[in-house]
């Protein structure tokens, strides 16, 4: 595993040093006054789609190898016929599986006797759902399909309803003299803010025979089909959240675009292109400049591949360019030495989106959770057709806690 990490992250490597020689070559024929760029500009969108499946597999094998990582300590206790099987055997087997979308069967997989052998013995052969305890239960899957939950701050609440306050005022201070007369001076102002728990649900039917009869485990895939879906509510909601249903998402606040260096509470500072479809280099560096100096540490840039794509290509005023591939295992890609989150909730670059934020999201972004995921089976309700009722249910909410570490750059309209 840790030899296809390098295999990709040198094909990274390849890959970004093609896409510079490549922009060179073109901003030079373009300088030059020469036309007819067409098979230039067709070479280069080659080399970037090669570099962004680079990135994206990189990505995938170091999600696997989290993964692998928490199966070996659940492995080295097992006894019996598990201990027959070496760790390597279910780290490629798991692998391969994982790379062919983790199927309901092995078939087609392409794993040796040993490696089939070494799941069958850990996972369920006929598709994976008993890896979920191994995981860390269905929870933790909806947890890891969302970057912002892995960036923000989370808080579990036993309400419903979090209530919290803004310190965004100080309380006034002067010089004064020994015996000179001491006025009142400014108190601070305290404003509160409230992340409601909003929820999201299922309800489904499976026949009583199927759960019966199936060979294999069908309510446990049901539920963890749902589990993923609501993974993915979950994470799209924390992104474009909006309305009474829905958690407030990172990018929806009210955008604060004649003073976006200042603090306004309630809205995030927001920098406008000149292009509806371009963003430069200028900007770029102008909006990471309205983020305050305590926010910088921990900030990163939040876009869709897409705009990345965009980005890759942009120079500072001495020729370099702005975006750097990071080279390690589990490491981020940099923008300006901000690390880099490829979230493809957000818009791609056009008309008065919002293409890119940046910001220290644990302080600006909270996510409570109420209800984990429960799930109700009602085998009463639908029993006169010969069918189970199953209702799934989680509780969450989420909203920006702190407009100050948060700036938006918004497309021109």
């Amino acid at each position: 595993m840790s030899q296809e990490i390098k295999d990709e992250i040198k094909k990274i490597g390849e890959s970004w040093e093609a896409t510079k020689k490549a922009q060179d070559q073109l901003e030079a024929e373009v300088k030059a006054g020469k036309t007819g760029l067409s098979e230039i500009k067709e070479k280069q969108d080659k080399i970037d789609a090669d570099l962004n499946a680079a990135l994206d597999m990189k990505a995938e094998l170091e999600k696997t190898i989290a993964a692998v990582k928490r199966l070996g300590g659940i492995v080295g206790e097992e006894s019996g016929a598990t201990a027959e099987y070496k760790m390597e055997d279910l780290s490629s087997g798991m692998r391969k599986w994982m790379r062919k979308g983790m199927p309901q069967s092995f078939d087609g997989c392409d794993m040796s006797d040993v490696e089939r052998k070494a799941l069958q013995t850990n996972i369920d052969p006929q598709g994976g759902y008993t890896v979920m305890p191994f995981i860390g239960g269905v929870e933790k899957i909806i947890f890891e399909s969302s970057p912002i939950r892995s960036l923000a701050t989370v808080q579990t609440i036993g309400t419903n309803e979090y209530v919290g306050y803004h310190d965004d005022d100080e309380f006034g201070a002067s010089w004064v003299g020994e015996i000179n007369s001491r006025a009142d001076t400014d108190t601070a102002d305290i404003g509160e803010f409230r992340v409601p728990v909003r929820e999201m649900y299922a309800r489904f039917k499976i026949s009583e025979r199927m759960l019966e009869d199936s060979s294999w485990n069908v309510e446990q895939w049901a539920q963890t089909d749902v589990a993923d879906k609501f993974g993915r509510f979950e994470a799209t909601g924390f992104v474009t959240g909006s309305g009474i249903l829905q958690p407030q998402g990172l990018v929806t606040a009210t955008n604060n675009t004649s003073t976006p260096s200042a603090y306004v509470r309630g809205s995030v500072g927001a920098l406008t292109t000149a292009s509806a479809t371009a963003i430069t280099t200028d900007e770029v560096v102008t909006l990471r400049g309205y983020l305050k100096a305590g926010y910088r540490q921990n900030a990163k840039f939040l876009f869709t591949r897409g705009t990345e794509t965009y980005v890759r290509k942009l120079k500072d005023g001495q020729g370099n360019y702005i975006w750097q591939p990071n080279y390690q295992i589990g490491g981020s890609d940099m923008l300006l030495g901000q690390g880099v989150v490829i979230c493809e909730d957000m818009a791609e670059i056009t008309n008065s989106a919002i293409t890119i934020a940046v910001g220290d999201i644990r302080a600006a972004y909270l996510i409570v959770d109420r209800v984990g995921m429960s799930i109700l089976k009602d085998p009463y309700t639908a029993a006169s057709t010969g069918q189970t009722v199953f209702h799934m249910r989680k509780r969450v909410g989420a909203g920006i806690k702190n407009f100050d570490a948060l700036k938006y750059l918004v497309q021109k309209a």
